[in-house]
């Protein structure tokens, strides 16, 4: 069965509990990106001033991360960047202007090369994050990985009201 469907399948699904939908959506997304190690879905709160994970799955040690929080103040340039383009494509994630903002106290523990980031709508607003990253090397996203998670992140807002989780 093509992942895309199934993910959407289970998206619609009334019978799974949000968590198992956020689950199968960075299932999906690991399975479909090369290079995606660590995939989490984000939620901003009302005025855009922070960005919460809802969850986290790292491949690399095949376990779900804890839910931590970004505020704007202390990583504006990557909030402007994600609110305003919709998309951030960092493969070298330490250098790229938008994303430097996280080095110290993310990339460098967390040994993150490149993210991907695109931003879930709900009512054509902002309302999170399906984030790709990389670890332990640098990955040069595809355009065909770019499209597949756009079209994730589409599903997603589409099909799942992530306020309610």
């Amino acid at each position: 069965m093509d992942p895309l469907f199934k993910l959407n399948t289970c998206l619609t699904n009334p019978d799974l509990s949000g968590q198992q939908k956020l689950e199968m959506v960075c299932a999906t997304v690991h399975k479909l990106i090369p290079g995606a190690d660590r995939v989490s879905l984000w939620l901003f709160n009302e005025s855009k001033s922070q960005v919460s994970s809802l969850i986290c799955f790292d491949a690399t040690s095949k376990s779900w991360c804890d839910q931590i929080t970004l505020r704007r103040e202390d990583f504006g340039i990557y909030f402007d960047a994600i609110l305003n383009r919709e998309f951030v494509d960092a493969p070298d994630a330490a250098t790229h202007p938008d994303t430097k903002c996280f080095n110290e106290s993310y990339f460098t523990p967390l040994n993150i090369q490149s993210l991907l980031d695109y931003i879930l709508h709900r009512n054509f607003e902002p309302q999170g994050i399906l984030c790709c990253e990389s670890v332990g090397r640098q990955v040069h996203w595809s355009e065909e990985d770019k499209q597949t998670l756009k079209k994730i992140a589409r599903s997603c807002s589409f099909f799942f009201n992530l306020s309610t989780n």
